[in-house]
């Protein structure tokens, strides 16, 4: 009863804040386009700045997420003012603009020598007042005393909301533009070239057109994220991150239908505005940038492979010892116990090390190896974010390969992947068996016209059955972890992982990584989750004081479901629609 009061007031508080603040921006923005509208008759009388505008990003209802603000600057020059009249004239002009005494009287003492001087920033009442005095000077065939110069600021109305997805402008180092989208996509913004893809068509602007979109420099991009989901998301990341005490973290919200992102956060996170006071290790996003082994989720990658070339049934009985020794070393389950024969939904179920080993070795390194390059594992998924990292995964013809990789790679230990790269592999389960192309682009606008992308789908990886048979075994995962939550009335399927912390020599024995990606509705899924916890030191707190020990299924997955309680009245998922679709997504595809 206390968790459901509480998400519905987190909800109303929510709702309310986004929508105060979108009236905040929408205001704000339509004060400085209608006055740049205005100003552009005046333009050739105005000198510009170096710095190259930038087009506004939205996200796919057209809600601002970053855009530029002009930036006056206005020169009195001192060498062209020849008399003490026109001196106190330009004194009594600078005091009514409403600039401080301090710094009029500054300006002044340089100016009476026939020097220059520099007032800034001016708001647009003052920018405006100082067109009008340049134009009258030259109405009146004199040369003005006083310059506009214009630059310009780029602008993140939310702060740190979806910073690691946008990126931000820095013009004191070379690149201009770093991390995320304003990385990618600096070309375009800045010139309205280098993005014209095949598989764009022309079609409505989101949410029609507003004071903010197009913008005056029509070389916009709309992004896939929804503006509301991302907020609940980087709310829900805090306070695991805070809960658990984790040293950061990420979240991904995916179609994994196409591959369009939703949301995506990164922790330790950052304000674009003021990208100066962080240091560059805050501005990596661990979702693309860094990689980690992903522990146990692994294990669905490997029986959809084993299951997809025959060699597994679903009454298949794999012998679990608790231990297996191989190449001189010993794979151990994580319970330190075997489990006897067991079918493969009861291996992923108990999440159980030996059996995935076995299966693994039975398919031998050819196989596996060929599937886990068909799931992407160990290459860039090129997603259209800054600085994606391949990861690692030594396969058989590279040196550091050795045959026990095989067995331990099959669990998710000895390989590292980013993020992204995993709920791309995990996507195929989802979807019927293709791989999609993750990105944030959705559309674009460019010389008064707008245009959506149809993102191609990628190869066929395994067999519709396969998917459909592997996702049936991942909801039998959710029935054994469900104690820690489970997401009302909507049947998921996913896969915890629990992934110790590597160090020289080893394993750390006291840090690990939590991983959980779970996918629903599981009969037609519309949206896949990931979350990583970055070494989290408290699991959840138990009766009589204490924690618990830290696990995925009870640090990643309750996070995963708040996440999904929060975020499916936005995109439209409820109990009672998730049932209705007729079948899974792979019976629309006429399997």
């Amino acid at each position: 009863m206390y968790r459901e009061t509480y998400l519905g007031r987190r909800l109303l508080w929510v709702m309310g804040g986004l929508s105060l603040a979108m009236m905040v921006v929408l205001l704000q923005i339509l004060h400085v386009q209608v006055f740049m509208a205005r100003a552009e008759d005046r333009a050739a009388r105005v000198q510009s700045k170096t710095v190259v505008p930038m087009g506004t990003i939205v996200d796919r209802a057209g809600y601002p997420l970053a855009y530029d603000v002009p930036l006056y600057e206005l020169t009195v020059d001192g060498s062209v003012i020849n008399s003490e009249h026109r001196l106190a004239d330009v004194r009594e002009w600078l005091e009514g603009l409403g600039f401080p005494a301090n710094e009029v009287n500054a300006v002044m003492a340089a100016v009476s020598r026939g020097q220059r001087a520099t007032l800034k920033p001016l708001n647009g009442e003052q920018a405006a007042a100082a067109r009008e005095r340049i134009a009258q000077a030259a109405s009146q065939g004199r040369q003005a005393c006083v310059r506009l110069d214009v630059g310009w600021r780029r602008h993140h109305p939310h702060g740190y909301v979806a910073a690691h997805v946008l990126g931000f402008r820095n013009l004191n180092v070379p690149p201009a533009t770093q991390g995320g989208v304003h990385q990618v996509y600096q070309q375009f913004l800045e010139t309205g070239r280098g993005l014209q893809p095949e598989y764009a068509h022309e079609a409505e602007i989101p949410g029609g057109a507003t004071p903010f979109f197009p913008s005056p420099f029509r070389r916009d991009i709309v992004l896939t994220l929804n503006l509301g989901v991302q907020y609940r998301v980087e709310q829900a990341l805090d306070r695991a991150v805070e809960r658990y005490d984790a040293r950061g973290g990420a979240v991904v919200v995916m179609d994994p239908r196409d591959g369009a992102i939703i949301a995506l956060a990164s922790r330790p996170t950052f304000d674009p505005n003021r990208f100066y006071e962080y240091g560059s290790e805050t501005w990596k996003d661990r979702a693309v940038e860094n990689h980690y082994e992903p522990g146990s989720v692994m294990k669905a990658l490997t029986f959809a492979a084993a299951y997809d070339t025959g060699l597994l049934q679903e009454d298949t009985q794999i012998e679990d010892t608790g231990a297996l020794a191989y190449e001189g070393r010993v794979i151990y389950n994580s319970q330190r116990r075997g489990f006897g024969l067991v079918t493969p939904a009861e291996a992923l179920a108990h999440s159980l090390n030996v059996a995935t080993a076995r299966v693994a070795l039975q398919m031998g390194p050819a196989i596996f190896y060929r599937y886990m390059e068909a799931f992407g594992i160990g290459r860039k998924t090129e997603v259209d974010l800054a600085n994606e990292t391949a990861g690692i995964l030594h396969e058989p013809n590279s040196p550091e390969w050795s045959p026990f990789y095989l067995a331990t790679n099959a669990f998710g230990q000895g390989v590292s992947i980013p993020p992204i790269q995993l709920i791309r592999a995990m996507a195929v389960l989802a979807n019927g068996g293709y791989l999609v192309h993750p990105h944030v682009l959705h559309g674009y606008y460019l010389n008064d016209t707008y245009y959506e992308l149809d993102w191609p789908r990628g190869r066929q990886v395994i067999r519709p059955e396969t998917a459909r048979t592997v996702t049936r075994w991942l909801e039998g995962v959710i029935d054994v972890i469900k104690v820690f939550g489970q997401v009302d009335g909507i049947r998921v399927a996913g896969k915890t992982g629990t992934a110790q912390v590597p160090i020289p020599g080893g394993y750390s024995e006291d840090e690990q990584n939590t991983f959980f990606v779970g996918y629903y509705p599981a009969e037609a899924p519309q949206v896949i989750i990931l979350v990583f916890l970055e070494r989290p030191r408290l699991g959840p707190s138990v009766h009589g004081g204490g924690h618990a020990e830290v696990w995925a299924s009870n640090t990643a997955y309750p996070t995963f479901v708040r996440i999904a309680e929060s975020i499916n009245p936005l995109l439209g998922i409820r109990p009672s629609s998730a049932r209705s679709e007729q079948g899974h997504v792979l019976a629309r595809q006429g399997e």
